[in-house]
């Protein structure tokens, strides 16, 4: 663990590219922490202003506390030169020189496609985005995605359902909860995949962290697959970046009629890639097939069965809260997100604000 790259790359609208800057020129981040004021000035790109935000965040205390909570946290760093850190996020214009991961560290070794689209998603949207998600995972291909409502929580949801490995990347902290209602599916990404940011711990989802966020998303990948999007949706960001760091772009056709599908298929319309079903995506990127299956998770479908209709039992009329369905199951939180996930899009059940579920009338 590098802790002055740590404090390097934490100092605020610091950025990527200055980083990359700075250690060019001053060869190590402890080069950096050791430079003078008028050293640092020298690199382009360091105005005086920045110059004297370094130097008033030398504190190796605060350092020490920071190193403390990752642990605490059980969050871990991967930085640039690290065998962990993927090769092809390496490959980009700015990669970060840090990542700050949680969970399955191992899975930024495998090979990647993200699955992305609005996050006020249609029924059909969220049907496509966890089934597709669940059939390349089978695959043994790791979905990724940006952990928004929508589109991303039903990629993340579908590769999970069936054994998968999913990777959410997040544009805050990894200690903070965004969004609250994806409270269960952070803490099963936690158990089951990896959560990623290159923002250090306590940093809130400022709404410009997301179009950066975007281009590691794209950048961890092959391809990638917008599943809906609207005329001006964030995903749209991701295929720009996907397409700038020669990434196979994809998209999912919609309903003419469909504000949710302008975007898609207008990209449609500019040469995307057009998916009916996975092969679609296995022909175009034929390294994602030497990836091995996975021993997903079988269930015979008397047991499903059985699964569902416990779980239906226990919600009503009454909106009734994820925690008292885990108690009252007895079910792994994985096992249960993928139910509902399952009912929801089987239409029996609706999700409210807060994780709360109820009956569909």
């Amino acid at each position: 663990m590098d802790r002055y790259l740590i404090w390097l790359t934490s100092i605020k609208n610091i950025g990527s590219v200055r980083v990359k800057k700075l250690l060019e020129h001053f060869g190590s981040a402890e080069g950096v922490w050791e430079a003078r004021a008028e050293e640092l000035i020298k690199v382009k790109g360091i105005s005086k202003e920045i110059s004297q935000s370094i130097i008033n965040s030398k504190n190796e205390e605060k350092i020490d506390y920071h190193i403390r909570n990752l642990e605490k946290l059980g969050i871990y760093t991967v930085d640039i030169n690290s065998v962990l850190y993927p090769a092809l996020l390496k490959e980009i214009y700015n990669p970060p020189y840090l990542l700050y991961a949680k969970g399955n560290i191992n899975i930024l070794k495998t090979r990647c496609i993200a699955v992305v689209g609005s996050r006020n998603a249609s029924h059909y949207g969220r049907k496509v985005a966890f089934r597709l998600a669940g059939q390349l995972a089978k695959r043994g291909i790791t979905v990724v995605s940006g952990f928004a409502r929508g589109i991303d929580s039903y990629a993340h949801k579908g590769a999970l359902a069936v054994g998968g490995d999913t990777i959410a990347v997040l544009g805050n902290g990894l200690d903070v909860i965004y969004p609250r209602e994806n409270y269960s599916l952070m803490k099963e990404m936690n158990e089951n995949g990896l959560l990623l940011s290159e923002y250090p711990p306590g940093t809130s989802p400022l709404r410009g962290n997301f179009p950066a966020r975007n281009r590691l998303i794209s950048g961890l990948t092959y391809g990638v697959i917008v599943v809906e999007a609207s005329e001006r949706s964030g995903a749209l960001i991701t295929a720009d970046f996907a397409l700038e760091q020669d990434r196979e772009v994809f998209a999912v056709p919609g309903n003419i009629n469909s504000p949710t599908s302008v975007g898609t298929n207008r990209l449609i319309k500019q040469g995307a890639k057009i998916v009916n079903c996975i092969e679609d995506i296995l022909e175009e990127l034929p390294m994602l097939n030497e990836c091995r299956k996975t021993a997903a998770a079988k269930v015979n479908k008397n047991q499903k069965e059985r699964t569902d209709g416990k779980v239906l039992s226990l919600i009503g009329a009454q909106p009734v809260h994820i925690e008292m369905l885990i108690q009252e199951s007895g079910m792994k939180i994985s096992e249960l997100n993928a139910c509902l996930s399952q009912l929801e899009i089987e239409g029996c059940i609706e999700k409210l604000p807060g994780n709360y579920y109820v009956l569909k009338d």
